[in-house]
């Protein structure tokens, strides 16, 4: 092979593996833009959560014809605090549910020993601000099993690596939420 041949073909390798996001660090730019961790009060991407994800359509209440779209979260892999005892912490968007279950495989993968903890989902009793999409069940609070706050800047990488559209670190938890078309 000749040597314009070699580098040519190098070339087109190395542009090949730049695009792809095949999971060699620091190849792709998405990956390369993408928080490890957050500090308390960051968010990512850094734009407002409702440009993000959407501003609040319709709060859903029970019986409503948008209740009926929220689906239940019924994995043992993750822990449902549930401290109004009525369920309602597992009801979600389905796109939260989805990356739900991603963001508990990452938990097992960086802790084994723990498990995703879920102290907020779909809020039925207007305990969040006025425009919150958790009336929509699309925005979820989350620690781990243990509660402890050192975990939660990595925590709030992991939320973005499994596909939240927009993450927020907050002292005690951490927030997640996805856009409402989908």
């Amino acid at each position: 092979m000749s040597r314009g041949a070699f580098f040519g073909f190098f070339a087109v390798v190395c542009a090949s593996a730049c695009q792809s996001g095949d999971g060699a660090p620091g190849l792709s730019r998405e990956r390369a833009t993408r928080p490890r961790l957050l500090a308390v009060g960051d968010f990512f991407p850094r734009e407002s959560e409702s440009e993000v994800v959407g501003a609040l359509e319709r709060r859903v209440t029970r019986g409503s014809a948008s209740f009926s779209r929220l689906v239940k979260h019924d994995s043992r892999n993750i822990v449902f605090k549930d401290e109004e005892r009525t369920g309602a912490d597992r009801l979600m968007h389905p796109a939260v549910r989805t990356r739900l279950n991603e963001l508990s495989r990452l938990v097992k993968r960086e802790w084994p020993s723990l498990e995703l903890r879920v102290t907020e989902a779909w809020d039925e009793d207007l305990e969040h601000g006025s425009l919150s999409v958790h009336y929509e069940g699309r925005a979820v609070d989350v620690t781990t099993s243990d509660a402890k706050p050192e975990r939660l800047g990595r925590l709030a990488g992991l939320a973005v690596e499994a596909g939240f559209d927009w993450v927020y670190r907050e002292k005690t938890h951490v927030h997640a939420s996805v856009r409402g078309k989908r």
